[in-house]
């Protein structure tokens, strides 16, 4: 038994690192050397994880130990540990030692068996030797037998030719028979004929090709060799004729085959010898082939894959009768379209007809020739459609041929006829055009109509901006209001364009709305712009144009028309999110637009009445003049105009009517330069202030506004501070208008102070202080009025008066 350990005396350490060492005088290779390095690097790292592993273990036992023995009373034990941790640790070493023995044993093992195969390999190598010797001894006397060998090849082809004399001479008539066999369509026997010669040239060439084995070039010189021509060739040159006779036969088949339509309806039984032929020569070309790919010889023009050229000249037959010549450029028109694919449509049907009621009987079934036929179609259908779509096409025949390819091809009417669905199945034939082509067709369609459509709506809209200038009134609707009935008809134009577009799809739909949404926003941004333009003109000349305030209230109801039809334009939830993000909001460019045409009217009305207005306050004012009345009698007689507009505009226009004669009204009394001299102008100056309310809020009410919010309220409010006998009062009145109308300013509040006159500057002090105090946040629904109400800019202070600066 071998030791487990080491001698006491040395460490593991050094045992490996002498057990690794060389003998003394040993040449020590570089490799040998490295290895060496390594393999001490590794021991060093062995024992350092030993050492590591009993310092754990040492820790591990202490551990164990203290809680076991814990107290006192437990040391009576320590015997029994002693001697069941003695025989554990025995039983372990006796585990390690048979291990360790079973191991050697099998190393000893195979060292033997290693030792018996190098012995083998030796005798092997040894006797392999000795027979390469011989060989070269025995090298020149096989030269010597190479004329034999030579005698032998040629008495072989003589044989052969000997043999095949008789057939020979007949090769040439048969061949002459078997053409004429070809020519008038005798197709079974010619076949026959061909087979005979055929099998004859091959087994010549099989024979002469069984000679050359038998030649060892490697074996004799070059002058040992025969010269003249190889006689597998002049078999080949002699048996020409054959493969003319196969070509032939093979044209034949194949222009059957292209008109086999036709063929089968007239003389079926000429197509089924076709046929019979077509798979005759199938299975000798798969005959052929079993054999192994490194077999010597094969027979030529094998194989001939008539069956695949069967299917081509099918398929061309099929292109001719379907598509032809093409279609002409000038009838690349959406009428030309029309009819060539309604012809089309008719060639198809009645050839997957015919196929399936005639052609199918005639071939063999597993020759699926239907399923065959309709991918031919399908191919070339879809490379005609693509070749017209190569062409520069304008967006209506685009759609024609989009339409057709999507909608007419894959239906009940075409492909998917109820007289075919046994025999082909129109799901397996798939899309006419791939998903991309199409893609790409639909953006092209896109890119046209939106060029298009750009085109037409500026036209209209500069056929529309001319007859703002006519000499005539805008027309009326069945209601007699005023419409323009330009935003309509775009309307109209674009939704048309978006039902084509829903025919062929989801996906060209969204892309069409898209595109009409951009265009109407557009068309809504130059609106607004010939707008700006024509009230410039306007202003000018305000008799020119004659008709400007009734063509202005026609953009208003076309507006309003307009946007009743948004929402199928731009419905809230847009199929595709990113187009709904990208997309302009059509409602929000609708209601600028149609603000706008409402602004310029009421700029109208504003600028009749700014003269009058300009007349507030004033002595003439107080003595009881005539201004209130004219200013009310000109604002029914425009509420005539405004009166033509449609709900709820023309209830908008009425209130900003109202906004409007307050907002001038109010601004009258901040520019006035006018002050109150007694306590007598302040108190007609209130009356005069409830009077004129009075008028406007009767004049109000007569052009259907029901109850007047702003304008009466806040004059009445305002009126209450000139009404005012008490100036000490001030704070507590002008504290009441800031709860009522919470954005006025001190600026506001000031300009009414010195208007009244009687105002000390401690009381403005005071009454400005309480403002500050009484700070107020505006309400959610609160407008503001007097942010539209300017006030003008105080005197600067120690300024000499005007008339020192003059």
């Amino acid at each position: 038994m071998l030791p487990l350990s080491p001698p006491c005396s040395l460490s593991s350490a050094a045992l490996t690192e002498r057990s690794m060492m060389p003998a003394e005088g040993e040449n020590i290779p570089l490799y040998t050397l490295s290895n060496w390095e390594s393999t001490k690097q590794n021991a060093e790292c062995s024992v350092l994880a030993l050492e590591k592993a009993e310092s754990l273990a040492r820790g591990a036992a202490l551990k164990w130990a203290s809680g076991i023995f814990s107290r006192p009373d437990q040391l009576t034990r320590l015997g029994h540990y002693r001697r069941r941790e003695t025989q554990r640790n025995n039983s372990i070493q006796t585990r390690l030692k048979s291990a360790v023995q079973s191991y050697l044993e099998g190393v000893e093992q195979g060292i033997k068996q290693l030792h018996s195969a190098l012995t083998e390999v030796q005798n092997v190598q040894r006797e392999l030797s000795e027979a390469q010797g011989i060989w070269r001894k025995t090298n020149g006397q096989l030269s010597r037998l190479q004329p034999i060998r030579n005698l032998v090849a040629e008495h072989v082809q003589l044989s052969v030719v000997i043999q095949s004399l008789p057939f020979i001479y007949t090769v040439p008539e048969l061949i002459s028979h078997t053409k004429n066999l070809i020519e008038t369509q005798n197709l079974l026997e010619a076949h026959r004929n061909l087979r005979e010669l055929e099998s004859f040239r091959d087994i010549v060439l099989y024979r002469l090709q069984r000679v050359r084995p038998l030649e060892d070039p490697s074996c004799c010189t070059g002058e040992d060799v025969q010269h003249g021509e190889d006689p597998a060739e002049l078999v080949q040159q002699f048996f020409a004729g054959v493969n003319n006779l196969s070509e032939d036969l093979g044209r034949v088949l194949f222009s059957l085959a292209q008109s086999s339509v036709s063929l089968a309806r007239s003389n079926p039984s000429l197509l089924v010898s076709a046929v019979r032929i077509i798979e005759r020569e199938e299975y000798l070309d798969e005959e052929d082939t079993k054999g192994s790919p490194q077999q010597l010889w094969r027979p030529p023009g094998r194989p001939k894959h008539w069956r695949d050229s069967f299917f081509q000249a099918l398929e061309r037959g099929v292109c001719n009768r379907l598509i032809g010549s093409g279609l002409q450029e000038e009838d690349i028109t959406p009428t030309g379209l029309a009819t060539h694919f309604k012809d089309l449509q008719s060639k198809v049907l009645d050839e997957l007809q015919a196929v399936c009621s005639v052609l199918a009987p005639c071939v063999p079934p597993q020759y699926e020739v239907c399923r065959a036929v309709a991918l031919m179609c399908h191919h070339a259908i879809s490379r005609h459609v693509r070749d017209i779509l190569s062409h520069d096409l304008a967006h209506p025949a685009l759609y024609r041929v989009l339409h057709w390819s999507v909608i007419v091809y894959p239906s009940e009417d075409m492909i998917g006829h109820q007289d075919l669905s046994p025999e082909i199945d129109a799901t397996e034939l798939g899309a006419l055009l791939s998903p991309e082509f199409l893609e790409e067709q639909q953006n092209r369609y896109t890119r046209s109509v939106k060029v298009c459509l750009a085109q037409w709506i500026q036209k209209a809209l500069e056929v529309e901006y001319s007859e703002w200038f006519r000499e005539q009134e805008p027309d009326k609707d069945q209601d007699g209001l005023y419409l323009s009935s330009l935003q309509q008809l775009i309307m109209q134009m674009l939704a048309e364009n978006m039902q084509l577009a829903s025919v062929l799809g989801d996906s060209l739909e969204s892309r069409m709305r898209n595109a009409a949404v951009l265009e109407m926003d557009n068309c809504l941004v130059w609106l607004r712009e010939a707008l700006v333009k024509y009230g410039i003109e306007h202003m000018k000349d305000r008799t020119n144009p004659t008709y400007y305030i009734p063509y202005l209230v026609a953009i208003i109801n076309g507006c309003t028309a307009l946007s009743s039809s948004i929402s199928y334009l731009q419905p809230g939830e847009s199929a595709n999110p990113v187009i709904r993000k990208n997309a302009p909001c059509l409602q929000n460019s609708l209601d600028k637009t149609q603000k706008k045409a409402c602004h310029l009217l009421l700029d109208e009305l504003q600028t009749e009445l700014q003269p009058l207005f300009l007349q507030i306050p004033s002595r003439t004012w107080l003595s009881g003049s005539d201004i209130m009345r004219i200013t009310c009698e000109k604002v029914e007689l425009f509420n005539q105009h405004l009166s033509m507009a449609r709900a709820p505009v023309c209830q908008f226009l009425l209130a900003q009517t109202e906004r409007m004669l307050v907002i001038e009204y109010v601004k009258a009394f901040m520019h006035s330069k006018m002050v109150c001299k007694s306590s007598l102008e302040r108190q007609q100056m209130a009356e005069r202030m409830s009077s004129d309310a009075e008028e406007l809020r009767a004049a109000l009410s007569r052009m259907g506004l029901e109850e007047s919010t702003l304008c009466v309220p806040l004059i009445l409010s305002i009126q209450e501070i000139f009404a005012l006998k008490d100036p000490s009062l001030l704070s507590l009145e002008v504290s009441g208008l800031m709860t009522s109308f919470p954005d006025i300013s001190d600026d506001h509040v000031l300009a009414l102070m010195e208007l009244r006159g009687d105002v000390s500057r401690d009381l403005r002090h005071t009454v400005l202080n309480m403002m500050q105090q009484q700070t107020l946040t505006l309400p959610k629904d609160y407008r503001p009025i007097f942010m539209s109400i300017s006030v003008p800019a105080p005197a600067p202070p120690f300024c000499l008066h005007p008339s020192s600066c003059a």
